[in-house]
């Protein structure tokens, strides 16, 4: 997907962050593994991983603090935006889990995502949750 696809995501009520064009990070989350790249606005990225004992074969997420630091650790990796603007956050699980995604795990990583965005300062206001490539959720602040 590309930039200005991400950005056509977005709900109606962040025409501002729209126009400001913010950076997309897309997040895959697997056992114990984070991956990111985030997506600019003049066409470039960047990647980054990090590896932490957060998850086992059952659960995605054993222990929300270790995750929420993994989460931070990843993002702090990436520079922050001009102006302090808040960017969005496509997370895909691709983990195969025993009963695939669940609500409680879905919930789990929109406060993941929003906890770890604050304290890392890179802020997501919109997060796109995708299990195995199908969409199970589309939260944006409010």
């Amino acid at each position: 997907m590309t930039y200005d696809n991400y950005l056509k995501r977005l709900p109606k009520q962040h025409k501002l962050l729209k126009m400001l064009r913010p950076p997309v990070y897309e997040i895959e989350l697997s056992n114990n593994q984070l991956n990111a790249t985030a997506y600019y606005k003049d066409g470039s990225t960047k990647s980054h991983q990090v590896n932490a004992n957060f998850s086992n074969r059952r659960l995605l997420f054993i222990d929300f603090s270790t995750a929420t630091q993994a989460i931070v650790d990843l993002l702090s990796k990436f520079p922050k935006h001009s102006y302090g603007i808040s960017g969005i956050a496509i997370i895909n699980v691709s983990e195969a889990l025993l009963d695939g995604l669940t609500p409680v795990e879905t919930r789990m990583i929109i406060e993941l995502i929003h906890v770890a965005s604050n304290q890392a300062k890179r802020r997501a206001v919109s997060t796109v949750i995708s299990y195995q490539g199908q969409s199970v959720a589309d939260e944006s602040d409010k």
